[in-house]
C-alpha cells in the first residue's frame, strides 16, 4: 500500500474504522463445473455485500473509498487496472498498487472483470474475508453457475420498463397484469435482470398480444 506524506490522521481513522468492521455474510453462492466434468460449490460476498460491510463504518471515520478502473497498454498487451484509495476528510490518503489482468475485448465481460477486481482490491484494502474460494473460474475455462439473492432492479430500470410500455400504447395496469400472468410478481423491480431484459424485448417488439401472451 502506498500512503499520503503525511498520514497521522487516516491511520488512527483506519485502526478505529477496523475494529468496528464486521466480516460481512457471504451472500453469493456460485456452483463450478469443471473442464474436466467435476463440480464443486463455494460462496463469497459481492461487491454490494462488501460495500454495506464498510459504508457506515467509513462515513462516520470520514473516509471515503474511490476506486479508479482504467485500461493501460503495457508489452503484454492491453491491460485492465484498478486502485483504490481511501481517503480522509484531512486531505490524507492511503492507496492500492494497481491490481491488473489482461482486459477482455468483449466490454460485458471487461464489466466483468472491472467488478471483480474492485471487489478484490477493497476487500484486501480493507481487511475482510470474503470468500472461501476465489470466483475467478470462468477464466479458466469452466462453466461457472451464481446462485446469489436476487437484485432489484434500479429505479431507472424500472422507468425505463414504464417508459417503453407506454410508447407502445401499454398502461401501468397492461405492464401489471404481464408481471402476475407471466413472472408471479407484483412489482417491477422484483424482475430479475433476464425477465426484465424479456418483458423489455417484447414489449419493444409488439402489440398487446404477445406482451400478454
Amino acid at each position: 500500500m502506498i500512503f499520503s506524506e503525511s498520514n497521522k490522521s487516516i491511520s488512527k481513522a483506519l485502526v478505529t474504522a477496523w475494529g468496528a468492521i464486521e466480516a460481512p455474510k457471504h451472500n453469493t453462492s456460485v456452483t463450478v463445473k469443471t473442464k474436466t466434468g467435476a463440480s464443486y460449490d463455494f460462496s463469497y460476498t459481492d461487491l454490494d455485500g462488501i460495500f454495506d460491510a464498510l459504508k457506515t463504518v467509513y462515513r462516520e471515520n470520514k473516509i471515503a473509498v474511490i476506486q479508479d478502473p482504467k485500461t493501460v497498454m503495457t508489452e503484454k498487451g492491453l491491460m485492465l487496472s484498478v486502485e483504490t484509495m481511501l481517503l480522509h476528510e484531512s486531505g490524507e490518503w492511503v492507496k492500492s498498487e494497481p491490481l491488473q489482468v489482461s482486459a477482455s475485448s468483449n466490454m460485458q465481460d471487461m464489466g466483468g472483470q472491472i467488478t471483480y477486481m474492485k471487489r478484490y482490491s477493497l476487500s484486501a484494502m480493507s481487511g475482510l474475508p470474503t470468500e472461501k474460494d476465489d470466483d475467478a473460474n470462468g477464466a479458466s475455462g469452466n462453466s461457472v453457475e451464481f446462485h446469489g439473492p436476487a437484485r432489484k432492479l434500479s429505479e431507472a430500470q424500472v422507468k425505463r420498463l414504464f417508459a417503453i410500455a407506454s410508447s407502445k400504447g401499454f398502461g401501468t395496469a397492461d405492464v401489471k397484469k404481464a408481471l402476475m400472468k407471466d413472472y408471479n410478481k407484483t412489482q417491477a423491480e422484483d424482475l430479475t435482470k433476464q425477465e426484465y431484459d424479456e418483458l423489455c424485448s417484447r414489449l419493444e417488439s409488439a402489440g398487446k398480444e404477445q406482451t400478454h401472451a
